[in-house]
Order: structure tokens, then sequence, then C-alpha cells
């Protein structure tokens, strides 16, 4: 009788044993089905954004379309903007060593929730260390998925409007600064600026950064051939989405297709 009560429990633990096999071998063929259907339609995905983006049609070089905020602008509807066609944004960040705008916090949350690539910027000063400037812009701008680099705004202002700053000035700040930030957020950031600064201060020592152009005209290139990354080709874009339509906003492309600008992470 105990040999037959053994030979029972023997016979019940096989049944269980091949249970839980065959369950696993279930699982583990619905995991692998599972992958395949994914990576089937990541793939199709891909092909189709490529067939359909990749391709740029003469009447428009330029399809893939975004802003440039600040405070200026006032209220900001995101949702909005992004369903009126706007791919990407420039939101200002920060100002010197101590200025931040005032509305950066909730364009940079909000513009977070829509699909737009997104990039905050800072306006450089010649009147403070690109150390401190650094450490603003970082202290205030939190490293966000998908987003893209830093851009740091290279223009003259106040002063410096009649009088240009002496090139040592502004190398002193803005290489400090450039180095910083592609530190701390692992890509090189765009240097925006018009075409006058570019040819007379960025052209020549700064051919590894990204330009982005400040140029009505859209032209092929920049002024010592290279190629653009973004043009702001006006100041006076409106949108029902930005201040009720009662306040102008800058406009801006990407040089590339639709596709080019999906696989763009600036890496």
């Amino acid at each position: 009788m105990a040999g037959n009560k053994r030979i029972r429990r023997q016979r019940r633990r096989t049944v269980k044993k091949r249970k839980s096999a065959g369950f696993m071998g279930r699982m583990i063929a619905l995991v692998l089905f599972a992958v395949i259907i994914i990576a089937v339609f990541t793939v199709s995905q891909n092909i189709y954004y490529y067939i359909t983006g990749s391709r740029i049609d003469s009447s428009n070089p330029y399809p893939v379309k975004g802003v440039d905020v600040s405070e200026f602008q006032k209220e900001i509807d995101w949702k909005g903007l992004e369903k009126e066609g706007y791919r990407f944004a420039f939101i200002k960040a920060t100002e010197g060593s101590s200025l931040t705008d005032s509305n950066f916090e909730y364009n940079w949350k909000e513009a977070g929730r829509t699909d737009m690539k997104i990039s905050a910027y800072h306006f450089l000063s010649y009147d403070s260390s690109g150390v401190t400037q650094a450490e603003n812009y970082i202290n205030n701008v939190e490293k966000k998925r998908g987003m893209m680099p830093p851009a740091i705004d290279v223009e003259f202002y106040g002063i410096y409007n009649e009088k240009h700053p002496e090139h040592v000035k502004v190398y002193e700040v803005l290489d400090v600064m450039l180095e910083l930030l592609e530190k701390r957020y692992d890509r090189k950031p765009i240097i925006y600026t018009n075409s006058y600064i570019y040819s007379s201060y960025i052209s020549g020592r700064y051919d590894d950064y990204p330009v982005w152009i400040s140029d009505p005209e859209i032209s092929d290139t920049l002024p010592d051939g290279r190629d653009w990354l973004f043009c702001q080709y006006t100041f006076r874009g409106v949108s029902e989405n930005i201040a009720g339509g009662e306040k102008y906003v800058d406009l801006n492309v990407f040089n590339g297709s639709e596709w080019e600008f999906r696989k763009y992470s600036g890496r």
C-alpha cells in the first residue's frame, strides 16, 4: 500500500511538472509572438514614414515648421499650436546669470505634453561669466526625454547695438557656455544668430556647432557656405493659439524632410 501511495504521489508530481512546463512553453511562445508583432509593426511604420516623409516638394522645400517663444507671447495653447501643424518650438528659458523667463516653466511643461520637439534657449550676456550663465540655464532646464539640444541666442542688445563687443569678450563667455551645456545635456548646443554676427563672430570658430539662423530670405546656405539647421524667417507670425492672435510670434523651418526631422535628436 505504501508503495502504491508513493507511485501515485510521483505521478501527480509528474503531471504538475508537465502542466507547468506546458504553461511556461505557452507563455514563452506568446511573448515571442508579441515581440515579432511589435517588430513587424515598428518596421512597417518606419517604412511608411520614410516613404511618405522623405520626399520634398519643390513648392514647399521646408515642410517642417516651428515657433520660438518667450514671455512676450503671453498665453499659449500648445495643443492648439500642435494641431496647426507646428512640429517644434524653441522656448526661452534664461538670460544672463540670473534672469529666468516668467513663462518658461509653464511653456516647458505644456509643450512637453505635445508631440512637438522642444528646445530651451538662453539669451547670452556679454557682461557676466560663461560659468554663471551656464549654471543659470542648468538650474532651470531639466533634462527631458526627447528634447532637442540647448540653444544659445547670440545677438547684440543695449549698448552693444551701437558699439559691438570685442571678439575676445564674446568668445570668453560663449566658449565656456557651449562646453558646459554640451557636457550637461550630452549634445552640442545650437547657436542662434543673424547673418552679420555669424560672419563676424561665429564662422570659422564654431563650425562643429549647428546653427539656427535668422534670415527672412531663407538662404540656401549660411554666408560661408555651411548648411544651417533651423532658420527663423519672420518675426510677425500670428496664431489664434498665441495670446488669442494678439501677439506676434517668430516662425521657423527645419532644413530637411519630415523623415529627417523625425529622426533628428541632436546627438
